[in-house]
């Protein structure tokens, strides 16, 4: 027979799974095994049984629960015996993963204080195998996860820093090894042995500056929230650290005792304070954060743009993102889509943002362009390989598959505070290796589409400027006394380019290349048959934007931009869109969402839609009868029916 807590309740009786019915029965046997060996109270089980809030009639009918129960049990039944006040269960040492849980624990440790690391490190490893998730796990009783469970975490707990420090002391693989206890500091920053057991793994893999930085964080946690210093042996491990000295677990140490907890309170660094800036302090000195080992040196990446000093506008945007990404004590990584048309500027709002809160993320800023409109869209092994890299993972040390290099990714960023900017992301498969897991970090995710299947998200849709930004952009970018002496063709040039951020820029970008021309005259220039042909300089093309928007389509749905976006006004409703495409109007109203979502048609009442200026006019040079020789064409469906329905 076999029976098991650690985990979901456990009953194998020759290798067949034995079902106990009943939430309440199951409380009951979980609270007898707890207890095995030795009577348990009748008050103690109507706690555990009910949940704290024992009937009246308790006493009777916990007897009829424990004689449900025996028959559940079948043979075994009989192991649960009546005693004077209580009920016991005869259970054999070996027949409970408990009791064989707790005797290799001990044999480990034991195995462990007499050096004898490879023993203690496979004992450990078969103790903790019997772990099957959380003890207690499917036990509908706060009674018992309160009182019971709590024990038997911190016993596992333990058994996992032993073997940690097994595995260390035996020159294991000092990236696995940093990587867990990256996890597991985060998990319980309270520990100060698997803090200590961090920075000795980060020193003997040529890590000095980051085991130094560890120990900052640590040491301000402990003086600020508490008012106490770190333990003596966690002193010793950051002198030895600091003065290049051999570590404390090396094959001449002689440690009888594990380093103790001291509780910690899991809050993250203050703004302002030493772990949030960076800054060298008298305790570690200046010189000490760029020794990282020899002939490396430790780098914090940043990999954004500079920002844009005429960047205008976006207040509201900016504060809500700046207020979510410094919020404290987030239980969850804060992740943001910002979403819009092409050239309405989502990647220059989430780089300015990004520069905003740089001191709250101080172990660096990851960047990627994800070209989601690209022939080839980044993959995600590709991109989690530079952001590798950037951490500080050697070349040859590259994780091959992308499962391995998301699980370092995380595993890297646990602990950790930083801020991932993913720019141009396709869809949330693309985008779902590359999010952070720990609550210290962040995303910023630009798309042309909404991505409405990442939940967790906040959705950030952006809309072109207010007509006096756009004037202000105009005034940044060519000039204040230009602009104060046409004030009218400013206007007429914010109107033709519909206030769109790219296509403003590009008019600065030409008034700037020819300054001969006056604004008046480029405002002539943006007719309706030439708009797009103007809106061209350099690299910036806002027809190439476009297209690639309209590229990414479906062939109904682009054939459906056609048909809609060259509509007299580009104003229609729901109904008036069913009958120009000659379909039904559930059909018609759901490419008009998926028009939505990619921003090429805009929303503001449920069944009315309107498509901006600058894109009817690309619809129009698509509706030529030879299209426009930069711009690809879709076919038009041969078949409709079969495709919408």
């Amino acid at each position: 027979m076999e029976f098991g807590i650690l985990g979901p309740l456990l009953v194998r009786d020759g290798g067949q799974t034995r079902a106990v019915p009943g939430r309440r029965q199951r409380a009951l046997l979980a609270a007898l095994l707890i207890r095995h060996g030795q009577p348990t109270s009748a008050d103690f089980l109507a706690e555990a049984v009910w949940d704290g809030q024992p009937p009246r009639s308790a006493s009777a009918a916990l007897r009829n629960y424990v004689m449900r129960l025996r028959n559940a049990l079948g043979e075994s039944g009989k192991r649960i015996r009546t005693t004077a006040g209580g009920y016991l269960i005869d259970v054999d040492d070996q027949e409970l993963d408990v009791q064989r849980f707790t005797l290799l624990r001990k044999q480990g440790v034991s195995a462990l204080r007499h050096q004898d690391f490879e023993r203690a490190a496979t004992l450990l490893d078969e103790a903790l195998g019997l772990w099957r998730g959380s003890a207690l796990e499917d036990i509908p009783s706060d009674v018992l996860h309160r009182e019971e469970a709590r024990w038997l975490a911190e016993a596992r707990l333990d058994a996992l820093e032993a073997r940690t420090e097994a595995r260390l002391c035996l020159n294991g693989d000092a990236d696995a090894l940093i990587a867990e206890l990256r996890a597991r500091t985060a998990e319980h920053p309270e520990r100060e042995r698997l803090w200590g057991l961090l920075m000795t793994a980060l020193y003997r893999g040529g890590r000095q500056c980051e085991a130094l930085t560890v120990y900052q964080r640590m040491r301000q946690t402990l003086v600020e929230e508490i008012g106490v210093e770190p333990g003596r042996e966690l002193r010793e491990i950051h002198r030895r650290v600091l003065r290049g000295e051999p570590d404390p677990y090396g094959p001449t140490r002689a440690r009888s005792e594990p380093i103790s907890a001291v509780s910690v309170p899991a809050t993250r660094p203050a703004r302002g304070s030493v772990a949030a800036t960076g800054q060298p302090t008298a305790a570690e000195p200046a010189t000490a954060r760029v020794n990282a080992g020899p002939g490396t040196v430790a780098v914090t990446p940043c990999q954004l743009p500079s920002p844009l000093p005429e960047f205008t506008g976006r207040e509201e945007q900016v504060s809500l993102l700046v207020d979510r990404l410094t919020a404290a004590n987030r239980l969850a990584p804060f992740v943001a889509v910002i979403s819009g048309q092409p050239g309405v500027g989502k990647s220059a709002l989430a780089d300015q943002v990004a520069h905003a809160v740089r001191t709250e993320f101080p172990d660096g800023t990851l960047r990627a362009d994800l070209h989601a409109t690209a022939e080839q869209p980044a993959a995600p092994a590709a991109v989690l390989g530079a952001f590798l890299l950037a951490l500080g993972v050697p070349a040859e040390r590259l994780p091959v598959g992308l499962d391995e290099r998301v699980s370092l990714y995380r595993s890297l960023l646990t602990g950790r505070r930083v801020l991932v900017v993913l720019d141009d992301a396709r869809d949330i498969a693309q985008l779902r290796p590359l999010l952070p897991s720990d609550p210290g970090c962040a995303a910023l995710v630009t798309s042309r589409h909404r991505l409405p299947d990442l939940l967790e998200a906040l959705p950030l849709g952006l809309d072109v400027l207010t007509v006096p930004e756009a004037e202000r952009l105009m005034h940044r970018l060519v000039g204040s006394p230009r602009v104060a002496a046409e004030p009218q063709a400013v206007a007429r040039i914010v109107d033709a380019c519909g206030r769109l951020p790219l296509a403003l820029r590009i008019c600065a970008a030409r008034l700037g290349a020819r300054p001969a021309w006056s604004i008046g005259y480029l405002a002539d220039r943006l007719t309706d048959e030439l708009l797009l042909d103007e809106l061209r300089v350099g690299s910036l093309d806002l027809r190439a934007r476009v297209a690639a928007s309209y590229r990414a389509l479906d062939p109904s749905a682009a054939w459906a931009f056609r048909v809609l976006a060259t509509a007299a006004d580009g104003r229609f409703s729901s109904a008036q869109a069913a009958r120009a495409m000659n379909l039904p109007l559930l059909v018609a109203e759901e490419v008009l969402e998926r028009l939505v979502d990619a921003h090429l048609l805009v929303t503001d009442t449920p069944g009315s839609y309107s498509c901006p200026a600058l894109l009817r006019a690309f619809a129009r040079e698509l509706s030529h009868p030879q299209g426009h020789p930069r711009v690809r064409v879709l076919p038009v469906p041969a078949a409709r029916a079969r495709i919408w329905l």
